[in-house]
């Protein structure tokens, strides 16, 4: 799937390398058990990689919408929109297919216990056939991928928002904030587990006000705030201020602080996005964004090149990386490994990673049709490269060979014979045979066309 914003004739770097760099951290953040986890941005204060992510998708969807709204009208910009929403949905499906394959497998094979973060998918596994309902109803959304069926339910939002802003901007900005009082005043939740009836992780209701906040300074709603010493500082007093909050090291050595932090837990809430929060992201986009100022052309080489390369394909990448830390999880699983130890694991994802939004990159250029038409198949020049195209059809073309089910054609007639001469000498024995050999002839069903 193509980035929203893959369209625009100029890319935004910083846009692209900062959603980037969020994916890793969300990578790095997501696998349990990953000692990694104390040393990312995310312990500098209450805010972390998610109000980034959230907060460059308005961003993003200002710039790829917002286009659209302009040149289509509000009809055929919502029927994007909605198309938008629909691949969303289908890689929420399918991210929870991949991700309990990808336990059952590791479960088989010994790589961990069947215990091991059972209380995400015990309920699909107790109960698959209401689970399935409630999955494809967004009424079960398992922890890992919560994500994306927030972000669903935002984009919803986004006609109306724009219908909005067209009467008034303020009209716009203020469905955003009374969506977000409503939300904490009314307790309005929505249900994750059917069982046990947790509330979604990420609640929509609240989430919005990160989304739009973004979506508001991309399209001129809100002007961006330029350098300003004294806004400056007040930013960097606060964000030091709020270090201590979510960083053991800060909160434990001071213990009024602690006890402080603990009576005012719901202004830092994540799930509801506290206001002590929201302000903390906000300080810490106004320092980045000002450091930056004058620092884009490192952007241009090296490393931050490769991150922007998986900023501009932020929703595979990140399905790619949510199914590579459920997976990193499972490998480091019981070994209490250190941050040397789990070097391996977090390295290797975030390499993987960095693969796949090339080879995605690489694709979306579609090279098959930026070739010379005149160059012929020559086994004399590029001899290395021939040799690895030979190898790959081979492996292409043997692939379906290996999912030949494997039965055994030998029959034996001396058995087959005496088992229909035999009597059976019980009823039990009657009913066992006919269930093996006479079965009910099983209805057809019709199945709708593909789409």
């Amino acid at each position: 799937m193509k980035s929203d914003i893959r369209s625009a004739s100029h890319r935004n770097l910083q846009l692209d390398f900062f959603r980037g760099l969020a994916l890793m951290v969300i990578f790095i953040n997501h696998m349990p058990s990953n000692p990694w986890f104390a040393y990312t941005p995310s312990r500098l204060g209450p805010s972390d990689a998610a109000e980034t992510f959230v907060f460059l998708s308005g961003f993003a969807a200002a710039i790829a919408f917002g286009r659209s709204f302009k040149q289509a009208g509000l009809g055929l910009g919502s029927v994007r929109v909605l198309f938008r929403c629909g691949q969303i949905y289908v890689a929420h499906l399918a991210l929870f297919i991949i991700m309990a394959t990808l336990f059952i497998v590791m479960t088989t094979q010994g790589f961990v216990s069947a215990q091991w973060q059972l209380d995400n998918l015990r309920y699909f596994f107790d109960q698959t056939q209401d689970a399935l309902i409630a999955l494809v109803s967004l009424k079960y959304v398992p922890n890992f991928i919560d994500i994306l069926p927030m972000y669903l339910l935002i984009m919803l939002w986004l006609p109306m928002v724009w219908a909005l802003s067209r009467i008034h901007v303020f009209l716009a900005l203020a469905f955003s904030i009374t969506l977000y009082i409503a939300a904490g005043y009314f307790g309005w939740e929505l249900t994750a587990d059917p069982l046990t009836g947790r509330p979604w992780y990420f609640n929509p209701f609240c989430w919005q006000l990160v989304f739009f906040t973004g979506f508001a300074f991309s399209s001129g709603w809100l002007p961006i705030p330029q350098f300003h010493r004294g806004l400056m500082w007040a930013c960097i007093f606060y964000v030091v201020f709020c270090y201590p909050l979510e960083n053991a090291f800060g909160y434990q050595r001071l213990p009024w602080f602690a006890t402080w932090r603990n009576d005012w837990a719901p202004l830092l809430d994540k799930s509801h996005v506290g206001l002590m929060r929201y302000i903390h992201f906000l300080a810490m986009t106004y320092l980045v964004t000002n450091f930056m100022r004058s620092r884009q052309h490192w952007l241009q080489f090296g490393l931050a090149h490769k991150v922007i390369s998986m900023g501009q394909q932020s929703l595979p990448i990140f399905m790619f990386g949510t199914c590579l830390s459920f997976a990193g999880g499972m490998l480091l699983d019981g070994l209490q490994a250190d941050l040397l130890d789990s070097a391996w694991v977090n390295i290797a994802g975030l390499g993987l990673m960095l693969i796949m939004a090339h080879l995605l990159n690489w694709l979306d250029q579609k090279p098959w049709k930026n070739v010379n038409t005149n160059s012929n198949l020559s086994f004399t020049d590029n001899w290395s490269n021939q040799a690895m195209l030979a190898f790959s059809l081979l492996f292409i073309t043997i692939t379906p060979l290996l999912f030949i089910n494997k039965q055994s054609t030998q029959i034996n007639i001396t058995d087959t014979t005496t088992a229909e001469l035999t009597t059976p000498q019980s009823n039990d024995t009657l009913i066992n045979t006919e269930e093996v050999v006479f079965q009910a002839q099983e209805t057809n069903l019709e199945l709708a066309d593909t789409l």
